[in-house]
């Protein structure tokens, strides 16, 4: 393995001078995290998803979070710059789009969490989403361990110090661009984006923290779904049901102009889930 070179993707040579400079003046993802609420119309979503179940087998209903997951995987297609990372104050671009996000063992308050990576293509349909996203978490629940579980175990059965020397010489392998590609590849924090669905169990979404550990440079949260006042096309206040997206974003990867019109594709694709049935047109990006 080359020194300079990453098994998960290629480092962007055609930067400013600023885009180069920034990720010296801010080494860390968590103070270069800006922090974003984008609130969702879902009128149109649930019913488009009650209708579109109603015609799908057992095997390929869809749900909210599969439509925003699939939305994700779309924009990262189409928006290349948001599926960059930063790591060794460098700036590469991922070559896939992987998308981590934790999944309870079961629905108890001792029971453990774990956390899943699953890689989609930018041509993938709804239905394909879905389907992954099913088998994703039929594995994370089942009793046996997944790969990122085994390697914790071991880690933490050392001791202390030990630990810490291992997580030591593991940053200082990432930082050389030395660490093997196979831990990398197994790893959900080396992702596009980790997304945790506080929705599902029926709370509001917090603003979340990004890891220095890995090299995912978005967090995203998505709350519960509610009623709320919104103002409709003829300028009256009506009560729909929307949902909230918090967003902690790393700046160094893209500009805050880049970044809007990213995330209003990804609204529109939400609002809109038809568009999710069907692969990408072409775009210029």
């Amino acid at each position: 393995m080359a020194l300079f070179g990453r098994p998960d993707g290629d480092r962007v040579q055609n930067l400013s001078m600023l885009r180069r400079f920034i990720p010296h003046l801010m080494p860390g993802r968590n103070e270069s995290a800006v922090f974003f609420n984008q609130t969702l119309d879902l009128s149109h979503t649930l019913s488009w998803l009650e209708a579109a179940n109603a015609e799908l087998g057992q095997d390929d209903k869809i749900s909210f979070f599969h439509v925003v997951i699939a939305a994700m995987a779309r924009t990262l297609g189409q928006r290349p710059q948001l599926n960059r990372y930063i790591s060794g104050r460098r700036v590469y671009q991922r070559r896939d789009i992987a998308i981590s996000f934790a999944v309870k063992k079961s629905f108890e308050d001792e029971a453990p969490l774990t956390t899943v990576k699953i890689t989609f293509g930018p041509d993938d349909t709804l239905l394909d989403v879905g389907r992954r996203l099913r088998e994703a978490i039929g594995q994370g629940r089942g009793q046996a361990l997944t790969t990122s579980e085994k390697e914790l175990k071991v880690v933490a059965a050392m001791p202390r110090g030990v630990m810490r020397a291992v997580m030591g010489a593991q940053r200082w392998l990432d930082y050389w661009n030395l660490l093997p590609g196979a831990m990398i590849q197994a790893d959900p924090m080396y992702a596009s984006v980790f997304v945790a669905n506080l929705g599902s169990i029926g709370l509001d979404a917090p603003f979340h923290h990004l890891y220095e550990y890995g090299t995912i440079p978005i967090f995203v949260v998505i709350g519960r779904i509610k009623k709320a006042p919104v103002v409709d096309e003829a300028g009256q206040i009506v009560a729909r049901e929307v949902v909230d997206l918090k967003y902690t974003l790393d700046e160094r990867v893209a500009d805050g102009f880049y970044c809007a019109r990213s995330l209003e594709l990804l609204r529109g694709l939400v609002e809109r889930p038809e568009a999710l049935m069907a692969p990408p047109e072409p775009t210029g990006r």
